[in-house]
């Protein structure tokens, strides 16, 4: 198994203004690609022992702003992109040799650590009448797999052997209120889910969403028992815990399906109602009481069941259903990512540049969103991220030429950046959005 983890503090400075954003971007980039620090860390890794044309630093830039840039077939791109943008007439062979080094994934592993620990600002927020903004935090937990070469079986082997005989899966926690990734686990596609569910001892006034694979009772029991962490998780059908009692939309109790195990009411249940169920479980230790709102999904002819511990009195079923929604914000993100920061299967047999690309891509897409939070703080408009994700081609090569040729000019290269975003990338369903979407729950953009 390869597994990494990253996590990142959410910047809240509430008293910066639109300069000292621009100013904090700067230092921050500055940092990151510091030439001399990331030459050091390749040494100090191994990747290299003396500087030549292909150094730490020059790899690096490369992969992340080709990634970002537009859309790639091959690593022969990258290589061309490096080429062109470090003015080097490097062959493809000695390029090919460093992507293969055990180093490479080390360093872009550090690319990303670095961007989740220190890119990240607070992009959303409920206002102050959504029963949510008692939650600091909102983590979404899911995952996305692909295939990838099946000579890498050994390596990754695949969930659906036949078909695809090697595949990875990111396993992934988003704060939904920074808009970016708390946690990243890679691992092959085989690996069991729950597991990846972030610490409950570890969260503090935290809303913790995830799909039917992160079903596990064990969790949920902890949550319960949390004082300040709740937890909405979609439900498997085949679950049967104990029903203590049942209530309608409109407030009637239905008394025959008290005390009953669910199998045994499945077949009575309403398309035409949701039902706010009362259930007691048994982990492998103890009984624990919990919700469990059924509903009918037409569109996909089943019922969904969401198990949450969020009271009652001050959480509707609509409240949690509609909250259940906005974990399709990951969704997005991972569709973001592979459409517009090239996270895809190359066809290299090398295990290493599998997993150095797969960090290289995350890096372009981290970089992309916090440029698009920027540009929210800056502007003080809402930006989408998706617009500023597919905008790539149009700011991160002037970006990185600038770091690399003229960093003097930096502070005004990042100002015509964020100025051309707020005019090319602003949201533009704000309105839709408060009728049946994200900010149907009182979710806005933040801009302190």
């Amino acid at each position: 198994m390869i597994r990494s983890k990253y996590y990142h503090n959410t910047m809240r400075a509430d008293d910066m203004n639109p300069n000292d954003y621009i100013t904090q971007t700067m230092n921050q980039f500055t940092e990151l690609f510091s030439e001399p620090a990331l030459n050091q860390l390749g040494k100090d890794i191994n990747f290299s022992k003396r500087d030549r044309d292909i150094t730490s630093y020059r790899l690096s830039m490369a992969v992340i702003t080709v990634l970002a840039n537009h859309s790639i077939d091959s690593i022969a791109d990258i290589h061309r992109g490096f080429n062109a943008l470090f003015d080097k007439d490097v062959e493809y062979k000695p390029f090919h040799n460093q992507l293969v080094k055990n180093a490479f994934p080390e360093l872009m592993r550090h690319m990303l650590n670095q961007l989740l620990n220190g890119f990240a600002l607070q992009a959303l927020s409920f206002n102050s009448d959504s029963p949510f903004a008692k939650f600091s935090s909102i983590l979404l937990q899911d995952g996305s797999s692909f295939a990838i070469n099946p000579k890498l079986s050994d390596v990754f082997p695949g969930r659906f052997n036949r078909y695809t005989p090697a595949a990875v899966e990111l396993h992934v926690t988003v704060d939904l209120l920074s808009e970016c990734p708390q946690s990243i686990t890679l691992t092959p596609d085989t690996t069991s889910e729950p597991q990846f569910l972030p610490d409950v001892g570890e969260l503090l006034d935290t809303l913790v969403m995830g799909d039917r694979g992160y079903v596990k009772k064990e969790y949920i029991h902890q949550v319960v028992k949390h004082p300040s962490v709740s937890c909405i998780i979609k439900g498997k059908s085949s679950m049967n815990p104990l029903v203590k009692r049942v209530l309608l939309e409109d407030g009637r109790e239905v008394k025959a399906w008290r005390n009953q195990p669910l199998k045994d009411i499945k077949h009575k249940l309403r398309k035409t109602s949701v039902m706010d169920m009362d259930i007691q479980w048994k982990d492998e230790k103890e009984w624990f009481e919990c919700r469990l709102i059924v509903s009918w999904n037409p569109q996909g002819n089943y019922y969904q069941y969401l198990i949450t511990d969020l009271s009652r009195d001050t959480f509707s079923t609509e409240h949690i259903i509609n909250a259940y929604r906005l974990r399709w914000q990951i969704e997005l993100m991972f569709k973001e990512w592979k459409s517009h920061a090239n996270l895809q299967a190359f066809t290299t047999e090398k295990a290493s540049i599998v997993e150095g690309l797969i960090w290289g891509s995350l890096c372009a897409a981290i970089l992309k969103r916090y440029m698009a939070h920027v540009t929210q703080k800056v502007s003080h408009k809402a930006i989408s991220t998706r617009k500023v994700a597919k905008s790539g081609a149009y700011f991160m090569m002037e970006l990185m030429r600038t770091l690399i040729e003229a960093p003097q000019n930096l502070m005004a290269a990042l100002t015509k950046i964020i100025k051309f975003l707020s005019g090319n990338a602003k949201r533009d369903s704000v309105r839709r959005d408060r009728m049946d979407g994200r900010s149907k729950l009182g979710l806005e953009a933040f801009f302190g």
